[in-house]
């Protein structure tokens, strides 16, 4: 596939400083009848705009260009803001809350982040690793995104080991890459590039009910879809590209059995030797902190670091300092602060797992007190203080999206220099084991129905965005064959078997090849 204009809208993400401002992207008209209107086109929607649902409907809508123009696709993506799931950022000026939120208490968005709300920051994956020579297509699509002016390679020596004495050591022998505005520029720039089919739509901010979202119409074949009680299309083809408890509802009344049994879910920390015999995803909190400018952290760990991994500690996995990471945008403001996040193991994410729809006060003031300590502990330095109790505000989506909180700390109190910060719980976060097959994704198509994710290949944004890319290309391929009487089977199914993921074992937030 061409990546050649992915660098289109570069400039509109970089000036993202107004309140309230939200990326705009296609939409096609709600048809509520068979959406295949006898152009030869099929009807796909896919639930989940992450990096597998963004893959598959790109190569669908672009690759192979014999067949690109045999499918109409629609993204269906709860995110307020932009598309990519786990592959977010913050930008300067964006609102903090849902619209219907934002009056409430008499409280703005920047009242609750002031600090915040200046800075460009990543709050779930902080890098793309380089992935190894069994898979070319990613690592080609690697360079288009670097050569495009997507992504930045780390400098060297900045991604670094810290062990639990504070040792800081930079990892040799792999490349690092991180989004040039924010790792959400990579979801956007799948956008961007999918954008120039008219075939390809994307609705934002919309949540398919595990409920009562998704049902099978018998008599057609096709997949009705609906959101607050209204019907989003009929569709001829269903893509799920997300996993957790929701993916696992959605599918448990559909008559596509086999399938719904592999996205069946247990949430843990960790996963037997074996790989257990069903899917299994670690929670994981993050905690993004204002420091004042030159903070202990700063001055303790070396000048070149931006990224360390933990893999041993008990209660934190990595640190990241966001304002090394984009300086280049520090260096267009007067810098007066600095910008950590904080991810926490999946063993402190489960002690301390709370509501999913609302993180109580006093999770919020001990996750945060716990996570910037135990990074103090390990620096040997005394960033923490006691954080007191100020407005709360949380965003409700489900049971896979990250909750996020308003919580400020007491300056004044003579320990703490953390000036603002802000917690999410990823309930599902990442996937301790791999469905093994040789395909790298599920396609039933007895009932037209595929599954992707980085659970199906390996959990890494390289993993989710092959897993996509390898749907999209089995269904370009056999277009015909797929409608055919004899090809009625369940791709990806026979033969797998779930296998723990020992690179996540050990890094505890994604899979690092080696």
């Amino acid at each position: 596939m061409s990546m050649s204009s992915t660098n289109t809208n570069t400039n509109r993400r970089n000036n993202n400083n107004n309140n309230n401002q939200r990326d705009t992207f296609p939409k096609r008209p709600n048809n509520n009848n068979n959406n295949n209107n006898n152009n030869g086109r099929q009807s796909v929607a896919i639930i989940g705009g992450g990096i597998s649902g963004l893959s598959c409907a790109q190569e669908l809508v672009l690759g192979n260009n014999s067949n690109n123009n045999k499918y109409d696709v629609t993204v269906y993506d709860t995110g307020r803001l932009r598309p990519g799931g786990r592959c977010a950022s913050r930008q300067p000026g964006d609102p903090m809350k849902p619209p219907e939120q934002e009056n409430q208490n008499n409280n703005n968005n920047d009242d609750d982040f002031p600090l915040l709300s200046q800075y460009r920051y990543d709050h779930a994956a902080q890098f793309i690793a380089a992935p190894g020579k069994e898979n070319e297509a990613f690592a080609k699509q690697l360079e288009q995104w670097k050569s495009s002016g997507i992504l930045k390679e780390f400098p060297q020596g900045s991604v670094c080991s810290i062990d639990k004495n504070g040792k800081v050591a930079p990892i040799q022998d792999q490349t690092f890459y991180y989004g040039t505005n924010g790792m959400g520029n990579v979801p956007l720039a799948m956008v961007d590039q999918a954008k120039q089919s008219s075939n390809f739509a994307l609705e934002q901010d919309t949540w398919v009910s595990p409920s009562s979202g998704v049902k099978y119409q018998k008599n057609s074949g096709t997949w009705k879809l609906q959101a607050k009680g209204k019907t989003l299309g009929y569709y001829d083809k269903l893509v799920i590209a997300h996993n957790g408890k929701c993916a696992d509802r959605i599918m448990s009344k559909t008559p596509s059995k086999e399938v719904h049994s592999l996205l069946r879910v247990n949430f843990s920390p960790n996963v037997p030797a074996h790989g257990g015999n069903k899917m299994t995803l670690n929670s994981l909190y993050s905690v993004t902190v204002v420091l004042p400018l030159e903070s202990e952290w700063s001055k303790t760990l070396p000048p070149n670091f931006v990224c360390g991994m933990l893999a041993d500690h008990p209660q934190v996995r990595s640190l990241t300092c966001q304002t090394r990471k984009y300086n280049d945008q520090q260096q267009e403001m007067e810098q007066q602060h600095e910008v950590w996040t904080i991810i926490s193991s999946a063993t402190f994410g489960k002690k301390h797992k709370a509501p999913q729809e609302f993180l109580p006060q006093e999770v919020i003031d001990k996750v945060t007190a716990l996570l910037v300590q135990a990074v103090d502990g390990v620096l040997k330095t005394s960033v923490g203080g006691t954080p007191e109790t100020p407005n709360n505000g949380s965003d409700k989506k489900g049971d896979d999206a990250p909750k996020e909180t308003t919580n400020k700390m007491d300056t004044n109190k003579a320990a703490s220099q953390v000036l603002e910060h802000r917690v999410q719980l990823w309930g599902a976060a990442v996937p301790l084991n791999v469905w093994k097959n040789e395909e790298g994704f599920l396609y039933d198509s007895n009932n037209n129905v595929g599954v992707v994710g980085d659970w199906l290949v390996e959990p890494s944004i390289g993993g989710a965005w092959t897993s996509g890319y390898q749907l999209a290309q089995h269904l370009n391929n056999n277009h015909q064959s797929l409608e055919s009487t004899e090809h009625k089977i369940i791709v990806g199914l026979e033969g797998g078997s779930f296998e723990r993921s020992e690179s996540v074992k050990s890094a505890g937030i994604a899979a690092i090849p080696q």
